[in-house]
């Protein structure tokens, strides 16, 4: 089902023709139609992450952690179609951050992610194991312990296939590295949500 939701939204995401001889733009200035219908928030910023290639980061609201949307859009350039998926969920606001996307509640996000390490480096490990060495850093641990929170990470064995990535991250937010290890494994994207018990989840992929 998740393969075939976001099928469906890569085939409303539709390209204007340029004109022949008119200079190269960036695909982030082209021109697009848009429609989704009782589409999955999620689901749409999955595909516009792969399709864009930039890395877009979803804190869900607690008090509705899944939204379906729907909204029409005619001659549209990226920030445009951001604009819609927060006028159809205005429970969220976006802004973006050296390159990358960032979508959270317009209530209060989770300031957690804004805390800053020291440093991350890492060599030849999958995305699920980075996210496992980045929320196991001691001074992570000790802000989760101190907001009685409880992670529920990837498990490393999830990605153990022919994935070697590699980190060197320093004086970055947890946010920011969250952005560097969803790039750098190609799928663009991550999700966060968060439960009444002091759980949250994170996951690399939609949804």
């Amino acid at each position: 089902m998740r393969k075939k939701a976001l099928a469906l939204v890569l085939f409303v995401l539709s390209s204007l023709s340029l004109a022949n001889g008119q200079p190269r733009q960036s695909k982030s200035e082209v021109l697009r139609n848009v429609e989704f219908n009782n589409i999955d928030m999620g689901s749409i910023l999955a595909a516009l992450a792969n399709e864009y290639d930039v890395a877009i980061g979803l804190e869900a609201d607690p008090e509705k952690p899944r939204s379906q949307i729907s909204f029409h859009l005619q001659n549209v350039i990226f920030s445009q179609i951001l604009d819609g998926i927060v006028q159809a969920e205005p429970r969220y606001s976006w802004r973006e951050d050296d390159g990358s996307i960032h979508v959270f509640p317009v209530n209060k996000g989770f300031d957690l992610l804004d805390s800053r390490i020291q440093s991350l480096q890492l060599k030849d490990v999958n995305r699920a194991l980075a996210i496992n060495r980045l929320f196991g850093l001691p001074e992570v641990q000790a802000l989760i312990l101190s907001k009685n929170l409880k992670p529920i990470l990837p498990s490393p064995l999830d990605r153990a296939r022919d994935e070697k990535l590699s980190f060197d991250l320093r004086d970055v937010t947890l946010r920011q590295a969250l952005n560097q290890i969803a790039h750098a494994s190609g799928s663009n994207f991550w999700v966060i949500r968060r439960y009444p018990n002091g759980t949250f989840e994170i996951k690399l992929q939609c949804c």
